[in-house]
């Protein structure tokens, strides 16, 4: 509340001292040609800033940095459409395309969708499912082999009456489920077990089993059904009552549209309509002005013309195949027409006039002209010479270099003599692996076998293990060495030794420290990205002074009222 006190307050001494909130204005800060920039919208624009992106100057001078951004964009926007930017399909096609989207949007929102005649009861709900023909759900166990062989043997012990729950928890690979003999929790719709299996889970009765299943990872799967029941309400419930708003929002829309055709005296015209199905069938797509002109449907508010059917089917990039005749009615009766049916019905209920909507058109708007000006001022003015690319390559080979990065396989203790107790373990044959998890202190290895990755940016808080990894060779055993760990790198952190000194015993699994700059012929792409880029930022800011000196003689800046309004 205070920061809008202070706002309002601002804005009432730029005012002139307004007698009540009536005569309250939001004070102009700047202007560019016609347009006004005012102080609203300079601490909205600051206050969306992130903060990576707020200037580091203070009070007037970090404002009038937000206020020269503001101009600048303004500026941008004048020369687009001085340039006839926002005529063409990049902006003005795009925007129509989205906005139809949009009022349709609008359109369903408040016909259709928060419309309360598609509502559904507790009691329309419940008289749906005891109408309806009930599927079943299933409570599963399973038992998953390496090998057909394997699921043979099982399935031969279970028809000699073995205990599918012993024969699980003995033999089953499925970690999650074997302890548990095999049963996978809660109850199972259809939807809910995977394409694969359904056809065979479908057929057996409770307490029935299934013959080896291959799995899509070649391993082998026997199921059994341990009961079987009708889908609960509960269940059911959600996709009931999703069925049940389809079926009335179907007849709400065909309602509508009814409704709507027999008010703008609506008529199909055949006779154009199995003239286009022919042309398609031809193979033809493009037309005269007149061919294109021939209306397949009017009504009072205009004509849906040949025209239209292809923009948009170019605008989708529909093709038109197989049953040529029936496609091409789809399109027209089915897809076009219900669209622009629709959209007159959004213009005619003043949806074209909904504040969000237009305010989105000017951000759109504005945006795609910013994309446009620097594409036709800047981007497409780039060429990059294959040569400077190259010279790029072999003057900066570092920019062309992966950073390094190595895998380790570690264990890291609390003391020399359990580090060298460790090493001759596992030089007597014992599994680094799973020493690691039960011994490593370090978090990133603990229950990966002491495997872990450390990226470039990594470095510095492994800065004793980096130095011996480049003096090490790839799949060697070595240390001990006494290396440094915070609190954070460690497990059980409250027992650290004075400071954080360990040992550590490792091999490197993979290393790139031999590491060389990309050949060529892969680097090229990159290095002619590199240039692109920096040449585009170069021409960029060339082309915004030199449209600050074009407009500098429409741009007014009220530094008083700015200053004003910083100081409160």
């Amino acid at each position: 509340m205070k920061v809008l006190s202070t706002v309002v307050c601002a804005w009432i001494l730029l005012a002139g001292c307004a007698r009540d909130a009536d005569e309250l204005e939001d004070p102009v800060l700047a202007e560019v040609g016609d347009s006004r920039i005012t102080a609203s919208q300079l601490i909205d624009f600051a206050g969306r800033l992130p903060a990576e992106l707020k200037t580091k100057k203070k009070g007037v001078d970090g404002y009038r940095e937000y206020l020269q951004t503001i101009i600048d964009k303004e500026i941008f926007l004048q020369e687009a459409t001085k340039r006839g930017l926002d005529k063409t399909p990049e902006v003005a096609g795009k925007i129509a395309q989205e906005r139809a989207q949009r009022l349709l949007r609008l359109l369903f929102e408040r016909e259709f969708v928060d419309n309360e005649k598609v509502a559904v009861s507790e009691a329309e709900l419940q008289a749906a499912y005891e109408a309806a023909e009930k599927e079943r759900e299933v409570k599963l166990r399973l038992i998953i082999v390496a090998t057909e062989s394997e699921a043979a043997e099982i399935l031969a012990g279970l028809a000699a009456g073995a205990d599918f729950a012993v024969m699980a928890l003995e033999h089953s690979l499925h970690e999650s489920t074997a302890e548990q003999g095999g049963e996978l929790q809660g109850y199972l719709t259809p939807n809910r077990i995977p394409n694969y299996l359904q056809q065979y889970i479908a057929t057996l009765a409770a307490g029935e089993y299934s013959e080896p299943i291959r799995l899509p990872n070649d391993q082998y799967g026997i199921y059994q059904v341990m009961h079987a029941r009708p889908v609960s309400y509960a269940t059911s419930r959600h996709g009931l009552e999703a069925e049940l708003k389809e079926r009335k929002t179907t007849d709400l829309v065909d309602a509508f549209m009814a409704k709507l055709r027999a008010e703008i005296d609506f008529r199909a015209n055949g006779d154009v309509l199995r003239q286009l199905q022919q042309w398609v069938a031809d193979g033809r797509r493009t037309f005269s002005d007149a061919e294109r002109a021939q209306a397949l449907f009017a009504h009072s508010g205009g004509e849906i013309t040949v025209g239209d059917f292809w923009d948009y089917a170019d605008e989708l990039k529909m093709g038109f195949s197989g049953d040529i005749d029936e496609s091409v009615r789809w399109f027209a009766e089915d897809v076009l027409l219900i669209r622009d049916l629709f959209i007159l019905a959004a213009n005619r209920a003043g949806l074209d006039r909904d504040e969000r909507l237009l305010r989105w058109q000017q951000r759109r708007r504005d945006a795609l002209l910013l994309v446009a000006l620097r594409q036709t001022a800047v981007k497409d003015q780039v060429e990059i010479a294959p040569e400077a690319a190259r010279k790029l390559y072999d003057e900066r080979p570092e920019m062309f270099t992966p950073p390094e990065e190595v895998t380790l396989q570690e264990i890291m203790v609390k003391t020399a003599a359990e580090a060298d107790l460790l090493k001759e373990r596992i030089a007597a044959g014992e599994d680094m692996g799973a020493l690691a998890d039960e011994h490593t202190l370090r978090v990133a290895g603990k229950g990966a076998k002491g495997r872990f990755h450390i990226h470039a940016h990594e470095q510095p808080f492994y800065r004793e293990l980096i130095d011996a990894v480049r003096a090490g060779a790839v799949g060697r055993l070595q240390g001990p060495i006494e290396v440094t760990a915070q609190a954070a790198q460690v497990v059980g952190p409250e027992g650290m030794p004075r400071g954080g000194k360990y040992y550590s015993i490792f091999k490197v699994m993979a290393s790139n420290f031999d590491r060389k700059p990309e050949p060529w012929d892969k680097a090229e792409k990159r290095a002619r990205a590199l240039l692109k880029r920096a040449e585009e930022s170069r021409l960029a800011d060339q082309f915004l002074m030199g449209l600050r000196r074009d407009y500098q003689d429409r741009i007014v800046l009220y530094e008083d009222r700015l200053a004003a309004l910083v100081s409160q």
